[in-house]
């Protein structure tokens, strides 16, 4: 069988070169997307991460399009099977780098390592393949097709159209946050904490799409935003490296105790990563709680009115 050969990149959206703000909003994440695809389906870790964070941009705008235009759920459904499809190699990447670099430090017994390379490598070979069939040729025109009509639909739409949607949307956002700090008490429970990490990772989304159009001065917010999502990735990120180790560790503990044993000291050190992170982000929780309070009370057009754009 010949190499893979990554389909050929998808034409930029029509709507590029048009001026209104919702235009450029949509075009400009189409091409986002767009661009990043070939590439992720030719195997490259890096496109295969920004195809998926631009797939949730673009997932975050055309929600607030449903009232304008009737093919947002057509084209909304789309999107979200671009990232569907590419959630597992992307965490399998991100398991296989954090697996690198916590053994560059700490190495584990010749027997373990290949094991654990060797199921990574088949694990992400096998996500590939199954990345490919969902996003294949037939599914790619059909996602640019949804979303040329949908730019068609919304083509010279005033930011006026929406403004109330985008800052409900944020306050939505806001309140997902609040609910779950709030349920997050003080113990380390990783979905908890994992919980939190994919509300803040909303409301960052939908805040950037409220500074992009100019519904308030965001910058500061969205630092914020993405420290807190960076430092609660990296403990989500940690934990499923802890339980493909240990996933490992018991299928060789009949061939090699000290390999066994390997695994096993280093998912434990993985967990007291994870604790320490969870330990650093309830200093934090106070400031982020104290945000998410203000983006639910009042509409991003009037919060941080101090701040830099």
């Amino acid at each position: 069988m010949g190499a893979f050969r990554p389909p050929i990149t998808l034409p930029a959206a029509p709507s590029m070169a048009r001026r209104s703000p919702i235009d450029t909003l949509l075009a400009s994440r189409t091409a986002a997307l767009a661009g990043a695809v070939p590439a992720a389906l030719g195997g490259e870790s890096a496109a295969v991460h920004q195809a998926r964070v631009a797939s949730r941009r673009l997932r975050e705008v055309v929600p607030i399009l449903d009232d304008a235009a009737p093919s947002a759920g057509r084209a909304s459904a789309a999107v979200r099977r671009v990232t569907r499809a590419l959630g597992p190699v992307r965490e399998l990447d991100v398991t296989a780098r954090l697996y690198a670099r916590a053994t560059a430090t700490t190495p584990v017994h010749a027997l373990a390592h290949a094991a654990v390379g060797g199921a990574l490598a088949r694990g992400r070979a096998a996500a590939m393949r199954d990345t490919r069939r969902a996003l294949s040729p037939a599914q790619r025109r059909k996602l640019q097709a949804a979303l040329d009509v949908l730019a068609t639909e919304v083509d010279g739409l005033p930011v006026a159209a929406v403004a109330a949607t985008v800052e409900a949307r944020v306050a939505k956002r806001a309140r997902r946050v609040a609910r779950a700090l709030d349920r997050l008490g003080t113990v380390y429970v990783p979905e908890r904490l994992h919980a939190v990490r994919i509300a803040v990772k909303q409301l960052r989304y939908a805040l950037e799409i409220a500074g992009d159009l100019r519904r308030g001065r965001t910058a500061t917010s969205l630092r914020q935003l993405r420290a807190v999502q960076e430092m609660l990735g990296e403990a989500h990120d940690l934990q499923v490296l802890g339980e493909h180790l240990r996933a490992v560790e018991a299928r060789i503990v009949a061939r090699s105790r000290p390999a066994s044993r390997d695994l096993r000291q280093l998912a434990r050190r993985l967990d007291d990563e994870c604790r320490a992170l969870h330990a650093s982000f309830l200093g934090r929780r106070a400031a982020l709680q104290a945000l998410v309070t203000a983006l639910t009370a009042v509409p991003p057009s009037v919060v941080r009115r101090g701040t830099a754009a």
